[in-house]
């Protein structure tokens, strides 16, 4: 059966490339005759498009027709490895390392973001029609677009015939959740299989339950009675509106956004898309025994979401359920191409077919159980990279490949300078200006220069991230950028990875303690700082930026240094005063000296709020007489100090913050000279 739907896929391509390989180079953009615009985005799509080895083969006819067209970006990547914070990031130009926004939180919650120009409203201003469909912005997407069509829905689900949680798991597959994984999250989302798998949830009078046979969609009853008499799912409801939509004659020039949600967990699909893939064919990914044995903490802690998603599946031995969930998920592939057909085919037929340009991407990776991790949400490669494909631009060379690390972020750029729409969007708002780059040049020369970095970053919530505690991990973001040959990673505690991707594509060798490699890895961290930190940092390395006492000791600037002494007790306090703010700085002081870190802003009852205390940790984290790093973190009420990249303090006020305070640096000792560097805020 794959052999043949293998030969079929290489047909199709073959009459698409002869038929259509010129189809989208008569376009003519310019201001009078703006193209219009398709963008597909799929939740949770692995690399598994771009056939990549090590992982099982999918044909995916209908997107190979569309890199048939245009320029594939083969190491492309998202800049968080999460649903939430990769399209927020996306839709509004900004990293999430600039905007703090790392995990499942509402965009509009979000102070920077809540009042930045959305890609769909800088499009509507630059004069076109916004129609969308399905999942574009995590959450709901209602007043977002000029026309919406059907919402997403990962369903359809099993029902109880009771509960108003739509989202149950299937009841043939509660035997997963017994022993040790009866605490694990979100058990609506690891079971899988085929519709004509129909759910039978079992009466339990003693709890109230009166049971019930069939599936439920968008909260009603989905009806399924073979595979020819069968509802729609919400995708497949999505491509026929989105092809509806393209098929229309428009007044003026369109982007349509659709969101295809599968391959979202729950894995479930039509059985004709299973059958495509035979259990005794499906190739398992690679692993490597020794594989987890070099990572970095912070990273590979296997109490971890995904590392316990893999376990709850191969701890139930006998049963192979590690390939059952990956056909599921081959299957899941499988359904979006054909949706993904639905719409070209669309695009095809239009009136508008020769003004078109479409992308197809996805909002992050998933693991299907390489490092033995099942889920997105690391910094790994299958969680990062993504498929992405830009066809339709006049003069690119169709069915050519792109290995410039380029990552989501790009994508707001590369609409404002193909369509003509306004670069600096935020102008006359919050002021920040976009921070990813056009990818027009990478278009029309994939091998040249492109004006952006020489890496893509990736953030990715730190401590605790993806276990109980969801919000924590905010606080500890981690990052990891990839180049064309290499990908390092820091994480928020200083841990480091570094792969070779010339000679170890699986990630399978940590280098980062490799002497050998120790310059690559410099090379590599200074690029991750950079992207990571921007220009948002403001120095206080100048003595102008502080208030002091005239009465007291001595203070001098020497290079680039601040030096006190003189005295038994100093305060510096900031001029400006800051809310919501991290700072770090280089300190030396002899022995016996005491250094403290003040914040002193009102909080709700008015009382003066410290961010932290060095003074009880002293001993064990602060070496007299050789330089430490300090890192202050002050976030509404929670304030938090690292010392050598160990964290020391972390405190809450009783309400938020209310209004802006100083920040002051004070100590006490015996007259010792106390060395300050690198202070920035």
């Amino acid at each position: 059966m794959q052999v043949s739907y293998l030969k079929i896929s290489k047909i199709l391509v073959a009459v698409n490339v002869v038929l259509l390989s010129s189809f989208f180079c008569v376009n003519q953009m310019n201001g009078s005759d703006k193209s219009n615009i398709v963008f597909i985005i799929v939740d949770d799509l692995n690399d598994m498009p771009l056939h990549p080895g090590g992982k099982p083969l999918v044909p995916t006819p209908n997107i190979d027709r569309l890199k048939a067209r245009g320029v594939t970006f083969t190491n492309a990547h998202t800049n968080d490895p999460l649903c939430a914070p990769s399209r927020a990031s996306m839709l509004f130009g900004l990293y999430p390392q600039t905007t703090s926004l790392y995990w499942f939180e509402d965009w509009r919650d979000n102070g920077i973001l809540k009042e930045s120009v959305s890609l769909h409203d800088n499009l509507r201003n630059g004069g076109y029609t916004v129609y969308g469909t399905g999942k574009i912005y995590h959450g709901n997407q209602n007043g977002l677009f000029d026309e919406y069509g059907v919402q997403g829905d990962v369903g359809p689900w099993p029902w109880d015939g009771k509960s108003e949680n739509f989202r149950l798991p299937h009841p043939q597959q509660l035997y997963l959740y017994d022993g040790s994984d009866a605490d694990i999250d979100y058990q609506w989302e690891h079971t899988f299989g085929p519709l004509s798998d129909i759910p039978v949830w079992p009466a339990d009078p003693t709890q109230g339950i009166p049971g019930y046979t069939g599936w439920r969609l968008f909260g009603k009853p989905w009806k399924y009675i073979n595979e020819q008499d069968r509802d729609p799912m919400a995708d497949e409801l999505g491509a026929r509106w989105s092809a509806d939509i393209i098929r229309r004659k428009h007044d003026k020039p369109f982007a349509l956004f659709t969101g295809l949600i599968r391959t979202h967990t729950p894995l479930y699909a039509p059985k004709k898309y299973f059958d495509r893939f035979p259990l005794e064919s499906i190739q398992m990914p690679e692993l490597e025994p020794n594989d987890l044995n070099d990572l970095a903490a912070a990273l590979g802690n296997e109490a971890l979401y995904g590392f316990r998603r893999y376990k709850m599946l191969v701890r139930h031995e006998g049963k192979d359920l590690l390939r059952h969930w990956l056909q599921a998920y081959m299957a899941c592939v499988s359904f979006v191409d054909d949706q993904v057909g639905t719409i070209l085919d669309a695009v095809d037929a239009s009136p508008g077919r020769e003004n078109t340009v479409v992308f197809f991407t996805s909002d992050h990776g998933f693991h299907v159980g390489e490092k033995n991790f099942l889920y997105k949400g690391s910094l790994w490669e299958p969680s990062t990279r993504i498929p992405l494909v830009i066809a339709g631009v006049p003069g690119v060379a169709a069915g050519t490949i792109c290995e410039q690390p380029v990552s989501l972020i790009d994508i707001y750029p590369t609409f404002n300078e193909l369509f003509g729409l306004n670069k600096n969007p935020n102008v006359d708002g919050n002021g920040y200006e976009l921070e990813g780059h056009s990818l027009l040049p990478l278009l029309r020369n994939p091998e040249g220069n492109w004006g952006g970095p020489e890496v893509a970053i990736t953030a990715l919530p730190g401590k605790d991230h993806m276990l109980h505690t969801i919000y924590e991990g905010s606080l500890f973001p981690h990052f990891s950028v990839r180049s064309k040959r290499w990908r390092y990673s820091l994480a928020s505690n200083g841990g480091e990875e570094l792969y070779d991707h010339e000679t170890d594509p699986l990630e399978w060798l940590n280098l980062a303690d490799d002497p050998e490699f120790a310059f690559v890895k410099a090379v590599l961290k200074e690029q991750l700082i950079g992207l990571r930190d921007g220009d948002k940092w403001r120095s206080l390395q100048s003595l102008d930026s502080w208030t002091m006492p005239s009465d007291y000791g001595n203070i001098q600037q020497r290079g680039g240094e601040i030096l006190l002494s003189g005295v038994n007790a100093y305060e510096l306090n900031s001029k400006d005063a800051f809310e919501n703010f991290e700072f770090e700085a280089d300190l030396k002081t002899s022995q016996g000296c005491e250094f403290r870190f003040a914040y002193r802003g009102s909080s709700g009852d008015g009382v003066s709020t410290p961010t932290g205390d060095s003074q009880a940790t002293v001993h064990s984290h602060f070496q007299s007489g050789e330089w430490n790093h300090y890192r202050i973190r002050v976030h509404n009420n929670r304030h938090q100090v690292w010392i050598n990249n160990r964290v020391v303090s972390d405190s809450q006020t009783k309400g938020k913050l209310s209004r802006s305070g100083s920040f002051g640096l004070l100590y006490s000792g015996n007259e010792e000279i106390v060395q300050l560097r690198n202070l920035r805020i």
